[in-house]
């Protein structure tokens, strides 16, 4: 590897980890103005920012693709209004040969991205959740061994699975009396939440326990549906992982469970699809980039990369949006609704690439 070569990737990395750096210190600022309304007494602005703060990560990952575009257009872009990139190509480089080292910039970049959402990212949005859950005394307290847990007057609920659409999975309902004994267990299979805090739910068994002396033989009742008050369905936003900052391990969890009991796993399999794919989706941001620096290398201010680096960013999103929207509706694959954008943005990239080199200097076969 070129001296030049490791120029233009250190000029790159930098780059997309400035803006990355630049998108967090909104996104601070931003949850904290929403935030703001929630701080009260238990819950303080040190506290909110703190929630904030962990959750940022997993909000980063998921604008990663378009902060590396802002940096990579930024950085390159610098060099070009400084004539560098004329400088190089005098020396018989071609724009497809200068690309090389953009693109395995965007490899470390991509790389580092996968390691904070896979790890900090998906760690923060639960250990948030948590400690707010706690500092606003929610009593919940979620875990993905055993499910999550909520204190409701005089039952205890656990839950293996909630889900973001309005479902409990596996619910177990433990009432107590006034001295803290158990009386009762109600087993579901599956809850839906009917509005405000009443559920149904189905395939119930109740099981009463005896806790007169001598005691009273336990009884167990079978039914097929039950409608009940337990808890607001706003604590399945706590409870609820949203299934966009969950890590891969987790969403194939999920899925598998799902499939294995015949459920509409497709959210969640897309959300995992779309943290697969995304290491690819900051290489084609990057390769898309090229051909705006590499073409007009003496035009343009860092506004004017700015405003195409926000225009390609707001394109990419809006197209994700789009076909992640009409993929369930024409029973489209998560794998192919999730690659699409990020596989249409590179070839477009390549093609323009192609045809802003000079005949003569492509490559012959």
């Amino acid at each position: 590897m070129s001296t030049l070569d490791r120029y233009l990737i250190r000029i790159v990395v930098m780059g997309g980890l400035a803006a990355t750096a630049a998108f967090g210190v909104l996104i601070m600022v931003f949850g904290l103005i929403d935030e703001a309304g929630s701080v009260g007494p238990g819950y303080t602005m040190w506290q909110a920012v703190i929630f904030v703060g962990m959750r940022t990560p997993g909000y980063l990952y998921e604008l990663f693709p378009v902060t590396v575009l802002v940096g990579g257009l930024l950085s390159l872009g610098a060099l070009a209004a400084h004539s560098e990139l004329t400088v190089m190509r005098a020396t018989g480089m071609s724009l497809l040969r200068l690309a090389r080292p953009v693109l395995i910039a965007g490899v470390i970049l991509a790389a580092l991205g996968t390691a904070m959402g896979e790890t900090i990212g998906a760690w923060g949005q639960a250990a948030a959740n948590d400690m707010r859950a706690a500092a606003t005394e929610k009593q919940v307290s979620t875990d993905l061994a055993s499910g999550f847990w909520l204190r409701e007057g005089d039952r205890m609920v656990n839950v293996r699975r909630a889900l973001i659409d309005g479902q409990l999975l596996g619910l177990r309902i433990f009432e107590l009396g006034s001295d803290g004994r158990p009386q009762g267990v109600v087993e579901a299979e599956r809850a839906e939440s009917l509005g405000d805090d009443r559920w149904r739910l189905e395939d119930v068994v109740v099981t009463r326990l005896s806790i007169e002396e001598p005691a009273e033989p336990v009884s167990v009742e079978e039914r097929d549906e039950v409608e009940m008050p337990l808890f607001d369905r706003e604590v399945l936003e706590i409870a609820a992982l949203n299934p966009r900052y969950m890590n891969v391990a987790q969403l194939s969890e999920y899925v598998g469970y799902l499939e294995r009991n015949q459920l509409d796993a497709s959210v969640y399999a897309t959300a995992m699809w779309s943290r697969v794919v995304q290491p690819i989706s900051v290489l084609a941001m990057l390769l898309v980039t090229l051909p705006f620096v590499f073409v007009a290398q003496r035009g343009g201010s860092a506004g004017r990369w700015l405003f195409i680096a926000i225009l390609l960013g707001v394109a990419y999103m809006t197209l994700t949006q789009i076909v992640s929207a009409l993929a369930p509706a024409y029973d489209i694959s998560p794998i192919l609704s999730t690659i699409l954008p990020p596989m249409l943005f590179s070839i477009a990239g390549v093609m323009a690439l192609y045809r802003a080199t000079p005949r003569a200097r492509r490559p012959t076969g």
